[in-house]
Formats: structure tokens, sequence, C-alpha cells
């Protein structure tokens, strides 16, 4: 017998009452130990092959089901986080799904040409998506970014830009649009021509919603406070001579009163000049205003030669001052 079967038949024995045993002859007594060890080895076996699996193996194929469908979970999550987020404020993500796309991923400003011959130049990291040919009654490009647009002109199909809640409209015009992220912001400034700006809250009336802007005007955009606030390009540039109504601008004046001067300065840049006192009317100005290329340099001349000044209004300029009293 080998060292299990010694250790079965120990314990059997020790189990066994010998005082009722003492008659039982020696082949019997055989038997008996026999049976008990088959039993013995029997249960043993039985207890061997009933033994549960290690934890990990008997959950391994669970936990295998448990990570698949954590996967798809967190995949799905992915894809409709990435869906939501909007990827230009106030349009749909379905929109821009079938449109082209160029994006300046360059430190340097890029130019291309659209598909009716507008020209297009992006900023570093602006983003511009479009069709590969326009509708034949509408042009429609949406946008992130800072852009300058040179739009070609056709009446039959205005041009629209769609970008961060508001809608820019023009027939053919140069024009800017620029984002402040920081105010959470975005701008409009005209360079020529005319354009239209309407916010696309629905909810609002069309008077408080929409702004037309002409040369050397802009708006802005806030929305936090969804308002739309209008102003004067940084450097207002001379309008051209159609728009002027073909007057040639002089401005080298030899003691001119600022009545007649001020006329002339709206004319050339399109932006109405106001004054505070009516007195500055009276000041007599000599000055040669024709070497500053922009209005507010040529306004800081004006204002330091009969002791004023201005400040911007909106889209307008109001001059303050004491002014001058023809009766000295």
């Amino acid at each position: 017998m080998n060292p299990e079967e010694n250790k079965l038949m120990d314990m059997w024995y020790d189990s066994i009452d010998h005082t009722e045993n003492q008659g039982l002859d020696e082949e019997k007594t055989s038997k008996l130990m026999w049976a008990a060890i088959n039993e013995g080895m029997d249960s043993g076996n039985a207890r061997e092959v009933m033994m549960p699996l290690p934890f990990w193996k008997r959950n391994f194929y669970l936990r295998l089901a448990a990570a698949c469908l954590l996967f798809v979970a967190v995949f799905a999550g992915y894809r409709y986080a990435l869906n939501s987020t909007t990827v230009i404020a106030g349009v749909e993500n379905e929109i821009l799904e079938n449109l082209n796309h160029f994006t300046n991923k360059t430190a340097n400003r890029k130019t291309f040409r659209l598909p009716d011959g507008s020209q297009v130049t992006l900023e570093p990291g602006a983003r511009l998506f479009f069709p590969r040919s326009f509708e034949a009654n509408e042009r429609r490009v949406y946008l992130t970014g800072d852009v300058f647009f040179d739009i070609a002109r056709d009446t039959s199909r205005p041009f629209y830009v769609h970008a961060n809640n508001i809608v820019t409209k023009v027939l053919g015009t140069s024009f800017t649009i620029k984002e402040n992220k920081n105010k959470n912001s975005i701008e409009v400034a005209v360079l020529t021509g005319v354009v239209e700006v309407q916010q696309r809250e629905e909810k609002q009336s069309s008077a408080e919603k929409k702004v037309v802007l002409t040369q050397n005007k802009k708006v802005t955009f806030y929305k936090q406070e969804e308002k739309l606030v209008t102003g004067i390009v940084e450097q207002p540039k001379i309008i051209s001579i159609e728009k002027a109504d073909a007057i040639r601008f002089n401005f080298n004046y030899l003691e001119k009163p600022l009545a007649e001067i001020l006329p002339v300065l709206e004319k050339a840049y399109g932006v109405k000049i106001n004054i505070s006192n009516s007195k500055l009317r009276n000041c007599i100005i000599t000055a040669d205003l024709s070497q500053e290329s922009t209005l507010f340099t040529q306004l800081e001349i004006l204002c330091e030669s009969i002791d004023a000044k201005y400040q911007l209004v909106n889209d307008s300029v109001m001059l303050s001052g004491k002014g001058c009293d023809l009766s000295k």
C-alpha cells in the first residue's frame, strides 16, 4: 500500500469499535477494511472532482464580458460627447459634415480663393467650412478664428458668413471677422462696402438683433450679454471716391473754421462727427492734415490746435472743449 492508503487504514482502524468486532474472523475483517478504504478513496475523488475552480478562473468570462461592455460604453460616450460639442456656436455639426474645410495650421497667414472667386485670408488657427460649389441663389460659409474676406460681387447671390451666433450678409465687400475668446465676443469690421450683421437668437426683436455696417464701421457681439455693440474700426480709411460723391478731399487748411472742416471729414470717412459745445464751430484752424492717412490722427491734430479732445461714442465721434469766442 502507498502512504495514502496506510493513512486511510490507520484512520479506519482507530474509528472502529474493537469491542463489538472481537468475534469477527480474519477474512471478514479484511473485507470490511478494504471496503472502508475504497469508500474513503471514492470520497476523496469525489471531493477532488467537486473542488471549485479558483475565483479568478471561475470569473474570467464574466470579467471579459464586463470589460467589453465597459469599452463599448466609454466609446459610445466619447462619440456622443464629440458629436454634442458644437464646432461653431449656433451651427449644427450635421451642416458641417459634408462641407470642405481649410484650417491654417501654420504660424503665418494663409490666403486662398473660394469657388465663386472670393478671396479669404485666414489667421493662424482659423478654420473655414465651405461647399464644393455654392447654391444658385446664395453663398454660405462657416468659420472659427480670425478671417479677412474680399467677396466677389454677385447681387443675385448674397454671401453669408456664420461665426459663433452671428450671421454676416454681404453682396460684395471686404471685411474682417475676429474672435476674442477672453471676452467671449466676436467682431465684424467693414473695410469697403456694406454688410448686415444679425444675431442668431430668435427670441429678440429684429431691431435688437440686426445691424447694418458701412465702411469704417464695426460691430461686436458679446455672447454673455447677448448684445451687438457698434463702433468704428481702429484705423478708418478714406472711403472710395464713388461713395463720397466724387469729392476730392483737400486736407490742407489755411484759416478755416472748424464748422467747414468737419463736414469734409465726415464725407471722407463716412463717420458722423458731433460737437458738444457750439462755440467750437467758431475756432479757426490752419493745419495740413494731408500727411495723415487715418481719421484719428487727423482729429488729434485738430484737437491739439484748438485745445479740444475727442471720444468715440459707438459708431460716431464727439468733440468737446471750451470753444472759441469770436468777440475777442
